[in-house]
């Protein structure tokens, strides 16, 4: 995490900052479910007034680079009107 890079499989994972610190965030409480809100907050800033569906497009965009289908995830599960679990089973 202190170095900024993450690998999957070995291979290194080009993410943008943004992506980065969504899948810091989805790391850090693994397991667990993270609401849209405590994301936003974590990843852009307190005032930040956008939409929520840039959070759904840096979601998307880290899914992808994951390899990671959002119909059967395995990996980042979406919690329907709460947010994201990261499921490191």
């Amino acid at each position: 995490l202190e170095r900024h890079e993450a690998s999957l499989g070995g291979e290194p994972l080009e993410l943008t900052v943004k992506e980065y610190e969504l899948l810091r965030m989805l790391l850090e409480h693994a397991g667990r479910v993270v609401t849209r809100e405590q994301l936003i907050r974590g990843v852009w800033d307190t005032s930040w007034f956008g939409s929520t569906k840039t959070l759904d497009v840096h979601v998307s965009a880290l899914r992808r680079k994951l390899r990671d289908d959002p119909a059967e995830p395995r990996y980042i599960h979406t919690v329907r009107g709460v947010g994201f679990r990261f499921d490191v089973t």
